[in-house]
């Protein structure tokens, strides 16, 4: 529950980590877009790092603003991320809970069970709260009588209840509706301004934008090559730490469009065999699932046209979207535009469909899930962004055809329930401002979850599988994200000098116009 929470607030931050830029800052530093550049992209010459000032907004000093609120991020980050501590309390709870993959499986049990230190609360309700705050070079999470909102920047507060499902006996449990969630207070920047940095981000991606143009996706040449290039002359150190890991076999496809390119970032990579050895644990934990697991997720609109497609597949990464004058555009199954761009710093609303699939293959047998829906809809003004998502229908089973029937008396009268009982699985997130300065995030997931004591029984022999050098694992995953933490800050800082002379840049540009004026 806790690292689920905090990996929503990482998710939003690591979306800022390799920022872009806007044309209007592009201006501020002398790059003058030559006739290439007119179509909304920005410049090659152009530091990454300098849309770290769309998080501070204009006004004076903004690029000193920006890195103010970046470094208290940052500083933030890797207290979270990669400096964990539980109180003996927290500790003991994280042990008798199943693992968090199988949490939700169990959650008709684990309500009955005494030895869990509940807090009982009006309505049979079961609850664990948790509250979260830096402390020295850590992040500590203690067990705390009752759920409170936090009240001081980079403090949490989270909860994991639990209550009979409206259709349970008197005795006994048949179900409950579980819930898990939390909120963190932050004091550097709200959802919005990760949006709006986002949509600059993207007009960032693309290769050289010239031809000769690409006829068929997925072939490595000049387009490629020339992203490659800045991505390691602006990100030395992270881009090597990046290759270390990872073989890229394409990039960038760029197509011929009406009177402008069209760029498809098609990334797809592959994890190099041996990179993991200094970590033996993760690269024993990897080379067991890796070869094995194939996940994939597709947002769509309500025609089912595609916006992002993202998959990994034993062993392989493949990121896929579409752009046109640096704004996302939607695209067809076979990779062709299929509507205008979408320009997110200016976008108040809407809403969109997602598709998940995920399975394991084990003896040439294949098992898992596929055709997960959910349609999710998004409000945003200026100081605030919420989204909820909903399952729109039951989840399909992936199991060979010879037991496809034993698995679904197994499993899915509990996906049935997930996704039709009680309103269906829901998940939330928001960001607020509530003061000067100040930004609370939020995020929830809700479901009734039924007795399913044969699928209890599976997933603790997946656990048990799963827990095998688990505490190791995460050591050293903890290990691997600082190596590329501290290398990506190294390109940070080494960028500092430029972004900071774009105060007086900017500001020697507007005493020279006032003085023409």
């Amino acid at each position: 529950m806790i690292r689920e929470f905090a990996r929503v607030v990482l998710t939003i931050t690591c979306l800022l980590l390799a920022l872009a830029t806007t044309p209007a800052v592009a201006g501020t530093c002398g790059a003058t877009p030559d006739a290439d550049r007119l179509s909304g992209f920005a410049p090659d010459d152009l530091t990454v790092f300098a849309a770290i000032l769309e998080l501070a907004g204009p006004g004076p000093n903004r690029a000193a603003r920006a890195l103010a609120i970046c470094d208290r991020q940052f500083a933030f980050q890797r207290k979270i991320w990669l400096h964990p501590e539980f109180s003996p309390q927290v500790q003991k709870i994280l042990e008798q809970l199943p693992p968090r993959q199988g949490t939700l499986i169990r959650a008709a049990s684990l309500y009955s069970r005494k030895d869990i230190p509940w807090t009982e609360l009006p309505g049979d309700v079961h609850q664990i709260s948790v509250a979260g705050a830096p402390q020295a070079e850590n992040y500590l999470y203690v067990l705390t009588g009752r759920y409170t909102s936090p009240e001081v920047p980079f403090h949490m507060a989270g909860a994991f209840t639990l209550k009979p499902a409206s259709d349970s006996p008197s005795i006994g449990v048949r179900g409950v509706d579980g819930q898990v969630g939390g909120e963190i207070l932050m004091d550097t920047y709200g959802a919005g301004r990760g949006i709006d940095s986002g949509a600059a981000l993207l007009r960032y991606f693309h290769g050289d934008l010239k031809p000769p143009w690409d006829t068929s996706p997925g072939i490595f040449n000049h387009h490629d090559q020339a992203a490659l290039s800045r991505f390691h002359a602006q990100m030395p150190r992270f881009s090597e730490r990046i290759e270390h890991y990872l073989r890229f076999e394409n990039v960038f496809d760029e197509f011929a469009g009406e009177g402008d390119p069209i760029v498809l970032f098609n990334l797809n990579a592959e994890v190099l065999a041996d990179s993991l050895k200094p970590y033996p644990e993760l690269d024993r934990f990897y080379r067991s699932i890796g070869p094995s697991v194939a996940l994939s997720n597709t947002i769509t609109d309500d025609l089912g046209n595609r916006w992002i497609e993202t998959r990994f597949e034993r062993g392989r990464i493949r990121i896929v979207f579409m752009l046109r004058h640096g704004l996302l555009v939607p695209f067809t199954s076979d990779y062709r535009p299929a509507g205008a761009g979408l320009d997110l710093a200016h976008t108040t609303g809407g809403h969109y469909h997602t598709v998940t699939s995920a399975t394991i293959t084990r003896l040439g047998m294949t098992f898992g899930l596929s055709d997960v829906r959910f349609e999710t809809e998004v409000r945003r003004d200026r100081d605030s962004l919420q989204t909820t998502s909903a399952m729109e229908s039951v989840p399909s089973l992936v199991a060979p055809p010879g037991i496809h029937k034993i698995i679904d008396l197994i499993a899915g009268q509990f996906l049935r329930v997930l996704a039709q009982g009680d309103g269906g699985f829901k998940a939330s997130f928001s960001s607020s401002r509530i003061d000067d300065g100040l930004y609370r995030y939020a995020a929830a997931v809700q479901g009734e979850f039924a007795y399913a004591p044969a699928l209890e029984f599976l997933a603790r022999i997946g656990d048990s599988v799963a827990d095998e050098h688990s505490a190791e694992v995460k050591r050293e995953e903890r290990e691997l994200g600082q190596e590329l933490f501290d290398a990506f800050l190294s390109d940070y800082n080494r960028a500092r000098p430029g972004l900071l002379a774009l105060d007086s840049v900017r500001d020697e540009r507007n005493a020279d116009g006032e003085a023409r004026r």
